[in-house]
């Protein structure tokens, strides 16, 4: 039985890869040259990186490298952790691309949805470009869940089962760095680089005690 469910995880995961690659491609092909359209709207122009965020990179970095790493780990389940491992640095991408979404969500609800809608209508697609352009998310929180159900079939005694707790978690932590991201854009006022301080580890609301005086922190004044 945990033979069949470790293949069956395997199959998940190379299968839906080759979709999230397709998607991408999709995107790339279809919808980014619409910006060169002679009836952009003024407010679009110039705002590709915007819209579509580092989703260019994000493709090449599937199409030229993870797939085939993945499909590599087919017969060998319990290697996926490492293969994860090994691009850290490249799935620190989506933190970028978490990082930008908001912008791009306010210019695609204000101007972009419309606009996009006629290569929408003319590729007869029921997903619209803000559902495809949410695959990134997604996608991560994907290999979140299916790096969880590898982890339950592999024995702890295994040194396998540590690389897989790890990846999970670099995984989890790209997701949420965006938003860490986003908060030290934020910061206003301070007197260091926070950039120059080494990871962000965590960005929440303090209650901080100055004397008799106690003052609720937002979490983008206190970031650790």
């Amino acid at each position: 039985k945990s033979k069949k469910t470790l293949m069956n995880v395997m199959k998940e995961f190379i299968q839906t890869e080759r979709d999230y690659v397709n998607s991408l491609e999709y995107i790339i092909e279809n919808y980014i040259p619409e910006l060169t359209r002679e009836d952009i709207l003024q407010a679009l122009r110039g705002k590709r990186n915007v819209i579509f965020g580092n989703i260019e990179k994000i493709y090449e970095f599937h199409n030229q490298y993870f797939l085939a790493e993945l499909e590599h780990c087919e017969n060998s389940p319990f290697t996926v952790g490492q293969c994860f491992l090994d691009f850290q640095n490249e799935f620190y991408l989506y933190a970028l691309y978490n990082k930008n979404k908001p912008k791009s969500d306010a210019l695609m609800s204000e101007y972009g949805n419309t606009f996009f809608r006629k290569m929408q209508l003319k590729l007869e697609d029921k997903m619209d470009l803000a559902s495809y352009l949410l695959k990134p998310v997604q996608r991560m929180g994907k290999y979140a869940l299916l790096l969880k159900e590898l982890l339950k079939e592999c024995p702890e005694r295994e040194s396998s089962h540590h690389t897989l707790k790890a990846s999970e978690e670099m995984v989890r932590f790209q997701l949420r760095h965006g938003n860490d991201l986003l908060a030290m854009d934020a910061l206003k006022d301070c007197d260091v680089n926070v950039k120059e301080q080494g990871r962000l580890l965590r960005q929440e609301e303090f209650i901080v005690w100055h004397g008799r005086l106690r003052k609720n922190m937002n979490a983008s004044h206190l970031p650790f």
